[in-house]
């Protein structure tokens, strides 16, 4: 069992925090029957990341894939990996972002409407509540063209489908735990893998519905990412690598150049909707819930926010480019996700055996980036405890100590759609900032007790009121 009875009682924030605080930057522990090593010293973060990104080229082993998961860019690995992540790049530059603006301001009215409901009943509000359907909406506008009312529409095939994706099964822990623990658990493994993926697999087959029903239409109708995706399917395949990071250019002709013969598959299409809509709803909805709670405890730096708004846009409605006058807002977000970075760890495997500032590390090994530790290490973030947009300010920058900040984490595995987040989130606090504020209330945690999830939540949910202006 290695360390997981430890890691079930305490959840990893809280026990890779007293490992490092005991232990040190670097520490070695056993996931199951797998060696793992915590890693939470910035300069070898770096060469991980970056300098021997060809060894810690993929993600986990430790997390159970499929066919149609293995496609998956946050799961693929090696020449896959580098293949989806190549085709991709150019879908998430910053000309079709803009693009896609009109279709995240059309979900923004309905979000309006219901902070007006919450304003006018005076009651408390599930702020997680409020982001999650908003997000629900905004996923299926930029992912699929599709424009539902998650709130009042909850008929609707997709927010009926994509709900029940969402939730968490009870028996995702313990497949997770018999997966590691195999072969112990081979006869289980087996059954309760075949027993949880069946709520995926309606949303697999609702994508693949969607993907023959848009290659049937008109493409030139839409603007999203799944229209995006299979243009890549008639347009011709070129790409770079450059010195084993993928590029769009190459510098100089001794570089490596890798040329792709294929086009995407229909199969990595699909994969491609579901793990973006997985992860865009859950980090969207989170960020913008943990920010509403920042500024409901900070009212002064929540003021400024307002004042910034209403001084730079005035009644002029958020697009890709006003938002980007919005600095203030921006540094907010920047601290929202460092005192609550929703992917608090990240993972990486090494490929074959090496030192790194003295130390070894084996092949097959778990290595284990403690996001939310680093965060919150006053080492490099002083008061870390403290919401302080000012970290983020251009001189406050200057101070950062590289790869102290890892929200979307870094190197060429960097988030892909972290551009794509950012723009959502600043529309939509924009449409909110500018007519209403949030406030604590008797319900109001402070500060927030997280759950044992792997993604950072909020234990109790988020409860606040909001008021007009």
């Amino acid at each position: 069992m290695g360390n997981l009875p430890n890691l079930k009682e305490k959840g990893h924030i809280k026990l890779y925090t007293e490992l490092i605080k005991k232990y040190g930057k670097v520490i070695s522990f056993y996931i199951g029957r797998y060696p793992g090593i915590i890693v939470a010293d910035p300069e070898i973060i770096r060469d991980i990341m970056t300098k021997e990104f060809a060894t810690f080229t993929n993600r986990s082993r430790l997390i159970p894939t499929d066919e149609l998961t293995s496609s998956m860019l946050v799961f693929a690995k090696d020449s896959k990996w580098k293949f989806l992540r190549t085709m991709l790049s150019s879908t998430f530059s910053a000309k079709k972002i803009r693009g896609m603006t009109p279709l995240i301001r059309k979900t923004l009215s309905n979000l309006e409407k219901q902070c007006e409901a919450h304003s006018e009943s005076g009651g408390e509000a599930d702020i997680l509540s409020l982001f999650s359907v908003h997000t629900m909406d905004l996923t299926a506008s930029t992912l699929f063209g599709i424009q539902v009312d998650s709130q009042n529409d909850k008929e609707n095939d997709f927010v009926k489908k994509g709900s029940k994706f969402l939730r968490m099964n009870p028996y995702h822990l313990l497949f997770l735990l018999t997966y590691i623990c195999y072969p112990l658990f081979k006869i289980m493994y087996s059954y309760i893998y075949n027993f949880i993926t069946k709520q995926r697999k309606v949303f697999d087959d609702f994508c693949w519905l969607l993907l023959s029903d848009r290659k049937k239409g008109n493409k030139n109708e839409y603007n999203d990412l799944l229209q995006m995706m299979i243009n890549t399917q008639q347009e011709p395949n070129s790409s770079e690598e450059i010195n084993g990071i993928v590029g769009t250019k190459p510098v100089n002709t001794n570089q490596k150049t890798t040329i792709f013969k294929r086009k995407f598959t229909d199969e990595e299409i699909v994969a491609q909707c579901v793990i973006f809509f997985l992860v865009g709803y859950e980090s969207v909805a989170s960020t913008l819930s943990f920010m509403a709670y920042s500024l409901a405890v900070n009212p002064d730096i929540q003021k400024k926010v307002q004042d910034e708004i209403k001084g730079v846009l005035g009644d002029e409605p958020a697009d890709f480019e006003n938002i980007q006058k919005l600095t203030y807002l921006d540094q907010c977000i920047s601290e929202t996700l460092r005192k609550y970075p929703i992917a608090s760890r990240i993972t990486r495997e090494s490929s074959k055996d090496i030192t790194i500032k003295n130390w070894n590390i084996p092949k097959h090994t778990e290595v284990i980036i403690p996001v939310y530790d680093i965060h919150h290490n006053p080492e490099y973030w002083p008061e870390p405890e403290k919401f302080d947009p000012e970290r983020f300010s251009p001189e406050g920058q200057k101070k950062h100590v590289p790869f102290t900040y890892l929200p979307y984490g870094g190197g060429p595995r960097i988030c892909i759609a972290m551009k794509l987040a950012q723009v959502a989130m600043k529309m939509s606090m924009t449409q909110i900032l500018r007519k209403f504020k949030f406030v604590p209330c008797e319900k109001t945690e402070y500060p927030i007790e997280f759950g044992k999830n792997l993604l950072l939540t909020a234990k109790n949910g988020i409860t606040l009121k909001i008021e007009k202006l």
